[in-house]
């Protein structure tokens, strides 16, 4: 799989999560934090299990076994608390916006560790994505809080630690069986820690569809479209992808609450595929000559 095929599968991803967005969103008003992201992670787990049971087969040293259960717990379960704590504080606009410092933390971090040499372009990239997501976003930022905006910073801070440091043991362990294995892991320790899940039995039907949906979509089939782009793509451009992550969450607020699509959006919109183009520099390499 190429560099091109990667950044495709972390845009899907990032569309996929944008509309998880949305759901949790919803879903938070009736659920404990804690509790929607166990069953969250719960559910993507079980989906993925066989994937986890491969795996552990490929684990073939303590050091791999403890860089596993370390990124696991950073990725699978640190981040989804704060995600989900943070959408409890803030509105969906607002927290996707907080959301898209994870293309800038997660350059600044790999060019601090040598991962990634710098590059103008891509920082150019990056901050053509954020003002794209700003303009489109400008007439949805009221009616959130300062807390959730800093958890939601927070968790993009976390996401970048795992964009970085994950890629050597997914290229050893394949994307999927990792993924698999880090959401087994981190479910586990999600609901080790949620002393109201037993609570779950007791929701209504519609929240259980939009639990499973986050589960099923918005997390295992999201996880694991993300963990392929890491594999194929350098982490700061597949971080950049999640700048479509607030553009799916604000269509599908237009599609099943009927908020307009303002010309701010659309010209947003454009300008985060402008930053894409820009920070891959797909419109800009010449083709080999023969």
């Amino acid at each position: 799989m190429s560099e091109a095929l990667g950044l495709l599968a972390a845009c899907l991803s990032s569309l996929l999560g944008g509309s998880a967005v949305a759901a949790t969103r919803w879903s938070v008003a009736g659920i404990e934090p804690l509790t929607l992201a166990a069953l969250r992670y719960g559910i993507a787990a079980l989906c993925l299990a066989p994937l986890a049971v491969r795996a552990t087969r490929r684990l073939h040293s303590p050091q791999d076994a403890a860089a596993a259960i370390a990124l696991a717990l950073l990725f699978f379960a640190l981040f989804p608390w704060l995600f989900t704590l943070s959408l409890a504080h803030t509105t969906a606009a607002r927290g996707s916006l907080a959301l898209t410092t994870l293309p800038l933390l997660t350059y600044a971090l790999s060019v601090m560790l040598g991962r990634e040499a710098p590059s103008r372009r891509r920082l150019a990239g990056i901050a053509l994505a954020m003002a794209g997501v700003a303009l489109g976003l400008s007439s949805r930022l009221a009616g959130g809080g300062l807390t959730g905006d800093l958890l939601m910073v927070a968790a993009a801070a976390v996401g970048a630690a795992y964009n970085v440091l994950s890629k050597p043991i997914i290229q050893r362990l394949g994307a999927l069986p990792f993924t698999g294995l880090g959401l087994a892991i981190g479910a586990a320790a999600l609901i080790a820690a949620d002393p109201g899940i037993g609570a779950a039995a007791q929701l209504p039907g519609t929240q259980w569809m939009a639990v499973l949906y986050l589960g099923v979509v918005g997390c295992a089939l999201t996880f694991a479209l993300w963990s392929l782009g890491l594999q194929y793509a350098p982490p700061a451009l597949v971080a950049l992808t999640v700048a479509l992550n607030p553009i799916a969450s604000a269509a599908l607020a237009a599609l099943m609450l009927g908020e307009p699509v303002t010309p701010g959006m659309a010209a947003g919109f454009m300008l985060v595929v402008a930053g894409l183009v820009v920070a891959s520099g797909l419109g800009f390499r010449r083709p080999a000559v023969p």
